[in-house]
C-alpha cells in the first residue's frame, strides 16, 4: 500500500529548532498529509488534544514537555498513533526508553539525510494504515462469523422443526395401530372390573383387581411409548444412549403400531453400547428404518424377516438394519437420502422419512450407507462415532 492510498493523515513535528522544523516540513510539501508544526511541547500538545495525531515526529529535548512525555501523551489521545524521536544526545537509556514505548523509529540529530527521515515517516503512516485495515477487516470478519452463526442457528431450528414434522406426519399412522393395541387389555380391564360388580367371593375380587392393575400397566406403557416418541427432540438433553434399548423400544413401538404379520423381526443388541445422542432423536431414526423394511418385506414376500444387529469397532459403534425384501437398485442408491425422494405410491408417504434418518445421523458426527443385503435386501449400515 502506497502512501497516496491511504486518506489523509495527521502528522505533528515538534522541534525547538526553528532550521530543523522548517527543513522537516519542507519534505512533505507534496505528500497528502495534514502537517503541523511546533517549537514546543505544550502547543503540540494542545493542538492533538484537539485536532488528533496519527504521526508524531519529536525532538527528544524540548523546552517544557520531553519529548518521550509527548509520545505518551499521542498514544492517549490517539492509541494506534506512531512516533519517531529525534535525539542529539542519544544514550542507551534514551534507546531503551523509546523501545519500551514502542517508538516506530530513533533517529540521531543530526539526520545524515533528511529524505531517510522522510522515508521514516511514510513507513510509519503505512503500517499504522495495515494495522487499521486489518483492525477493520477483522470486524468485518466478526460480523460475518455472527451473521453465519445466526444463520446456522435458525438452521438447526428448521431442521428440528422438520425432523418433528417428519415425526409428527407419522404419528396418525402410529396411534391407530396402537389404538388397536390398547383396546386389548382395555377390554380384559372393562370385562374384569363388570365381574366385580356381582362377585361376593373376596380371594376372586382380589384376583380380578391384580389383573386389571397389569391390564392398566400395559396401557400405560404403550401410552408412555407413543408420547416420548412423540416429544419434541430440543426439549430432550443430550445424554449417553443405551444404542441396544433405544433400538429394542423402537421395534415394540413399530410391532404395536402397524400388523408385521409375516415377518419374522430377529435382533442381535449386546449391551454396554453407547452414543452421545439425544434418545428421542436416535429412536426415531430406528422407527423409520425398522418401519420402511417391514414394510418393504411385507409388500414383496409371506417370508419376509428383518434383522437389526448392534456392535463396536475400535472408533465407532455401528448399527446394522437389513431384511429380504427387493432391496435397492444400485442406480437409486445415491438419490434415496434426498429431501421427498420416494419409492411408495402417493399417499403412502412423504418422502422424508430416510431424509430425517440421514440428517439425525450426520447431526451427531456419524455417518449412514446403504447397500445390497446378504439376502438380495437391503442393509442400512449406521455408525456413531466413540466419545
Amino acid at each position: 500500500m502506497t502512501l497516496a492510498e491511504i486518506a489523509t493523515r495527521r502528522l505533528v513535528i515538534v522541534d525547538d529548532e526553528p532550521v530543523i522544523l522548517d527543513l522537516l516540513a519542507s519534505v512533505f510539501l507534496n505528500e497528502p498529509l495534514e502537517v503541523s508544526c511546533f517549537r514546543d511541547g505544550h502547543s503540540a500538545l494542545a493542538h492533538m488534544r484537539a485536532a488528533g495525531v496519527d504521526v508524531l515526529l519529536t525532538d527528544k529535548n524540548l523546552p517544557d514537555i520531553g519529548g518521550l512525555e509527548l509520545v505518551r501523551h499521542a498514544r492517549a489521545i490517539t492509541a494506534d498513533s506512531e512516533a519517531l524521536v529525534i535525539t542529539g544526545y542519544a544514550s542507551l537509556d534514551t534507546a531503551l526508553t523509546a523501545m519500551e514505548l514502542g517508538v516506530f523509529d530513533y533517529i540521531v540529530k543530526p539526520p545524515r539525510d533528511i529524505f531517510d527521515v522522510k522515508r521514516k515517516v511514510l513507513q510509519a503512516f503505512e503500517k499504522q494504515g495495515l494495522a487499521r485495515e486489518n483492525r477493520r477487516l477483522l470486524g468485518d470478519l466478526r460480523a460475518k462469523n455472527e451473521e453465519l452463526e445466526s444463520t446456522l442457528e435458525d438452521l438447526r431450528a428448521m431442521q428440528a422443526e422438520l425432523i418433528q414434522a417428519e415425526k409428527l406426519a407419522g404419528i396418525g399412522t402410529l396411534a391407530s395401530g396402537i389404538a388397536h393395541e390398547i383396546s386389548s387389555p382395555l377390554f380384559g380391564v372393562m370385562g374384569l372390573a363388570e365381574a366385580i360388580q356381582e362377585e361376593d367371593d373376596v380371594a376372586l375380587v382380589r384376583s380380578y383387581a391384580a389383573d386389571i392393575v397389569e391390564y392398566s400397566r400395559n396401557i400405560k406403557d404403550i401410552v408412555v411409548e407413543l408420547s416420548g416418541y412423540s416429544r419434541a427432540a430440543e426439549n430432550e438433553y443430550l445424554t449417553t444412549v443405551d444404542l441396544g434399548r433405544v433400538v429394542e423400544d423402537a421395534i415394540r413401538l413399530v410391532t404395536r403400531s402397524a400388523p408385521v404379520d409375516g415377518v419374522s423381526i430377529e435382533t442381535d443388541l449386546p449391551g454396554g453400547l453407547f452414543v452421545h445422542a439425544r434418545t428421542n432423536e436416535v429412536q426415531q431414526v430406528f422407527v423409520n428404518l425398522v418401519k420402511n423394511a417391514v414394510e418393504a418385506v411385507q409388500e414383496h414376500r409371506t417370508d419376509g424377516r428383518v434383522k437389526v444387529s448392534i456392535g463396536q469397532t475400535d472408533n465407532h459403534v455401528w448399527a446394522r438394519v437389513e431384511d429380504n425384501g427387493p432391496g435397492i437398485p444400485a442406480e437409486k442408491q445415491a438419490v434415496i437420502f434426498d429431501p421427498f425422494y420416494t419409492t411408495k405410491p402417493p399417499g403412502k408417504g412423504t418422502g422424508l422419512g430416510l431424509n430425517i434418518v440421514y440428517r439425525i445421523i450426520t447431526k451427531y458426527r456419524g455417518t449412514i450407507v446403504v447397500e445390497a443385503g446378504a439376502s438380495d435386501g437391503a442393509r442400512f449400515l449406521l455408525r456413531f462415532p466413540v466419545d
